[in-house]
This record gives structure tokens, sequence and C-alpha cells, in this order.
């Protein structure tokens, strides 16, 4: 017992180390009066092996659908994390249909808010900071492409054993960037930063691909109670 409770102790602190590496020279200063957060929608971006299919009306709808996607699982970790309990977040967190009807009775969009200045967002917000985020999908091969390859490395898998084929199986269809910044909303001053990397294949719901990367933010998320 005495082994297991020290090994968590020393989990608790290396998460805790981890976090720290993440906040900025801003942050003692800054973060101090933060009481109220609000995340802003999340700024995606698509590059790479788009389908030909897909026009810029396509794009830009599935850039925003899946921006709100981010926002909503985003404040859900966060709000899920956060409480009056050692090492829970200690802010508070806007409900987002509250930040996105704010800023559509101020005239502004989706994507206006992604190239928008902080302290402005956070003036017409009413609010101490803000989480900005951007998600970058770097597209490699259409989910359609991608599960030809498996079933073909499949095929040669089963009646061609030991083939280096076989080990291309599970194929990525993207890579993921997703960067999150929580900016004070006075002097837009970035007090925590962290970007974190992850891979994408055809048979993975998106969802998952979202909840993995707002749990990944969420575990680096600063301001917690000692």
């Amino acid at each position: 017992m005495k082994k297991i409770l020290l090994l968590a102790c020393a989990l608790l602190m290396m998460m805790s180390c981890g976090r720290e590496r993440y906040q900025t020279a801003g942050y003692e200063t800054l973060s101090q009066k933060h009481q109220v957060l609000a995340i802003l929608p999340v700024e995606t971006i698509m590059t790479g092996r788009i389908p030909r299919e897909l026009s810029r009306e396509d794009i830009d709808q599935i850039e925003e659908a899946e921006s709100k996607a981010f926002q909503i699982s985003l404040f859900t970790e966060l709000s899920r994390g956060s409480g009056n309990r050692y090492n829970d977040i200690r802010v508070n967190f806007q409900h987002y249909e509250t930040t996105n009807d704010q800023l559509a009775e101020a005239g502004i969009g989706f994507r206006e808010a992604w190239t928008m200045s902080p302290t402005k967002l956070a003036e017409i917000l009413g609010v101490d900071a803000v989480v900005k985020t951007t998600i970058e999908k770097q597209q490699y091969l259409t989910d359609l492409e991608s599960f030809g390859i498996e079933l073909a490395a499949t095929i040669t898998g089963i009646f061609m054993p030991g083939s280096p084929f076989f080990h291309f199986a599970r194929n990525r269809t993207s890579d993921v960037w997703a960067s999150c910044t929580v900016l004070d909303s006075e002097t837009g001053v970035s007090v925590w930063s962290t970007r974190q990397k992850c891979p994408t294949y055809w048979n993975q719901p998106t969802r998952d691909v979202v909840n993995k990367i707002s749990r990944t933010l969420c575990r680096r998320f600063p301001y917690r109670n000692n």
C-alpha cells in the first residue's frame, strides 16, 4: 500500500511539473485575477490531399462544424476537470452557447472570431481570459484510399504471412496538430500554451479524435488547486 501511495504521489508531481512546463513568464502575475474564461470557437484548417469532390463551400462547412465540435468537447473536458478538490482546475468556464450567442449579437461569426484580437473578444464576452485553440488537419489519404490499402494489406497478410506490406495495415488518413493558448483579457499576453499531434485513421470516428485531443489539453491545463 505504501508503494502504491508513493507511486501515486510521484505521478501527481510529474503531471504538475508537466503543466508548469507550458506556463509562460506572465502566468504568475496575470493568472491570479482570472476567474472566468471563455473558450473561443476553435480555428480549424484542412490542408493536404483534400478530396476533389469537395467544394470550397463544403470545406468551409466542415471546418465550422468541426470548430464547434472541438469547442464543445474542450468545454466539457475542462468543466469536468474543475472543482474545489486538490489538483482540480480552480477557474470557471463560460458556457459555449453563451460565448457564441454574445459573439453573434456583436455580429461576429466563427471565422471572424478566429482572427480577431483576443482582448476585443474578451471585452465583448466579459471574461478575464480567453482560450484560443487552432486545429490543423493535414490530409494524407481519403478514407476510401486508406481503407483500400488496409484491405489489401490484410489480404496479403492472410495469404503471404510475413510480408512487409502487412505492417502498413493501419493507415493514417491524416495528422492533426492542435495548439491551445490562454490569453489575458487586458494585455492579450499568453499565460499558458501547448501543442500536440494526433494521427487519425479511416476507421476512427471523428468524435474519438476530438475527445482525445481535448482530454490531453485538459490534463495539461493550468490553474490547479494546490
